[in-house]
């Protein structure tokens, strides 16, 4: 058995057995794996309470080798992001990140630091931000995870002649993956139309640490193009994954 210290972000928790939970997490370390936590609904377990969704924690666990079900041994709690399953709004927008994830961070991918970051970073954000900033948030977590997976849309050359758009109407295609101009743009093919302070905000928002961003927001219209932009963009390059079933939830609750 290696014994193994790592900070830890929970995604997801279930039942496993009588007393025990099956735990997916973000490690710091080695990406995203699952771990079994012994006993932990037990009333006297040192771990109740620890292994919340969305809270960041710090995980002692063993495991006899890479292919191997891990076990914690012991939790220490970092930040427990509680907000963000007491309302179901932050809940749906915490839900999307860990959909999203899911999609973007293959189980025990190593190198993935910046990720855990971003991901700690958002949770956060979604946390304590004001309701009116919670899609922004999470509009930022797309737009950067895809810069750290190398999936980065472009905003500001043509993607088909390299050249810096001036256009105050800028065309985006999701097929080649960033705007266009217009004289290299086909009357056959679809495209997303962006005005040049769409296009300012996401290059502030990309640039910008996310806890830097308490000042920056997108107004409604603008909120509205990117995720339909975002959210076609990640449907067309990573085969239709994630289908963000918690904004779906959250969308229709809105319509009841």
């Amino acid at each position: 058995m290696t014994l193994h210290r790592s900070d830890a972000i929970i995604l997801k928790r279930d039942r496993s057995g009588e007393s025990s939970l099956m735990v997916e997490v973000f490690l710091r370390n080695k990406g995203r794996s699952t771990l079994l936590a012994k006993g932990a609904r037990k009333p006297g377990s040192s771990m109740v309470g620890k292994l919340e969704p969305f809270s960041e924690v710090e995980l002692l666990y063993y495991r006899k080798n890479d292919e191997s079900l891990g076990v914690i041994s012991q939790v220490e709690e970092k930040r427990s992001n509680s907000d963000l399953s007491g309302d179901i709004r932050r809940l749906s927008y915490a839900s999307a990140v860990v959909e999203a994830l899911k999609g973007m961070v293959y189980r025990g991918e190593e190198g993935q630091e910046s990720m855990y970051n971003l991901v700690a970073a958002t949770f956060y954000m979604l946390n304590y931000a004001l309701p009116r900033k919670l899609e922004f948030f999470f509009l930022v977590f797309l737009l950067k995870s895809l810069d750290l997976i190398g999936l980065s849309p472009q905003f500001e050359h043509c993607v088909k002649t390299g050249k810096p758009i001036e256009e105050e109407e800028i065309l985006f295609s999701v097929e080649l993956g960033g705007v266009i101009s217009k004289s290299a743009a086909s009357s056959e093919n679809t495209y997303f139309k962006l005005d040049r302070g769409i296009v300012n905000s996401i290059k502030k928002a990309r640039e910008s640490d996310i806890d830097k961003l308490k000042g920056l927001v997108f107004t409604e219209k603008q909120s509205a193009v990117i995720k339909d932009l975002l959210f076609s963009f990640l449907s067309y390059h990573t085969e239709g994954k994630p289908g963000f079933n918690s904004l779906n939830f959250l969308s229709k609750l809105a319509n009841y």
